[in-house]
């Protein structure tokens, strides 16, 4: 789930090697957070937004035009040339909450760090785990084409202090119910930068918050899924819900394509990997969504 390049919901991922993390923190991390932080980065919806339809996986590469330019995204793998194979965990988790590499330079524009800031560490810190142990790749990092002038100096750093919203992380990540799925939805998810509508200033316009994008990343429609009974996803059931989230089937007999057919299916993990009660707890929070009627496509 992601929208245009200012805010687009792709995905971020968490990266080291596991020999020079392991050298820096002392042990290796348990199978335990492994197997946790695998979960979580296929909540997250496997960070399909690093990976190329049919490429390496997390490799980068992929290509998102906006307003400014175009930006393709980086390499993830624990490669120590051209991913993120030398980076320390404090580094990794302050790229992700505060969208900047550890020279300083901005992820820009596409890495949500506004959003993922609502991560709890713990989560964080397992996602870090489990990326050490995926394969690394061999892929330089290809330039970014930025077409406005002091857009990364001036622009960015404007429109961010006066329009960007900020998630606050919790002490802990809930683990069941409605607050479990609020924040499987708003902060791991990040289902609100391609499913809510923008503003004039490519701003979320949260006072129609998952009400869908008609023009969403890659030009793809972002459905209304607010619990609408005729424009959202009113009359869906929680199981149907949750259900699809797992299968990519609708109550109707289609299908989830696209970008969601992407998320479910995930790269190393998706929303297919997530168990029935985190799907449960999401499809519970969405029907405490206020309801929008705002109809998308036909």
């Amino acid at each position: 789930m992601r929208s245009d390049l200012l805010g687009a919901g792709l995905a971020v991922c968490l990266w080291l090697v596991w020999i020079p993390v392991a050298a820096a923190q002392g042990t290796p991390s348990s199978a335990a957070e492994v197997a946790r932080g695998r979960y979580v980065f296929g909540a997250t919806g496997g960070c399909g937004c690093h990976t190329v339809p049919k490429g390496q996986i997390n490799a980068g590469g992929r290509r998102y035009d906006g307003p400014f330019g175009t930006v393709y995204s980086t390499n993830i793998t624990p490669d120590r040339q051209t991913g993120i194979g030398t980076w320390t965990d404090e580094q990794t988790i302050a790229a992700i909450r505060l969208g900047r590499r550890p020279n300083g330079e901005r992820l820009l524009p596409v890495h949500p760090f506004t959003v993922f800031n609502g991560m709890a560490e713990e989560d964080l810190r397992a996602i870090v785990a489990f990326l050490r142990t995926t394969p690394p790749v061999m892929r330089p990092n290809q330039p970014k084409k930025i077409a406005v002038p002091l857009f990364e100096s001036v622009f960015l750093p404007a429109w961010l202090a006066a329009f960007a919203p900020r998630e606050t992380p919790p002490p802990k990540a809930p683990t069941i119910g409605v607050a479990r799925g609020e924040y499987l939805v708003r902060a791991v998810g990040h289902c609100g930068e391609c499913h809510t509508p923008r503003t004039m200033t490519m701003a979320t316009d949260n006072s129609r918050f998952l009400a869908g994008n008609a023009k969403g990343p890659e030009d793809q429609a972002m459905p209304n899924i607010t619990p609408d009974p005729d424009t959202g996803i009113g009359k869906w059931s929680v199981e149907e819900i949750a259900d699809y989230l797992g299968s990519g089937n609708k109550p109707d007999g289609d299908v989830a394509g696209g970008l969601m057919g992407e998320v479910i299916d995930g790269t190393l993990a998706g929303y297919k990997d997530l168990a029935k009660a985190d799907r449960l707890a999401i499809a519970q929070y969405l029907k405490t969504v206020p309801p929008i009627r705002n109809k998308i496509g036909k």
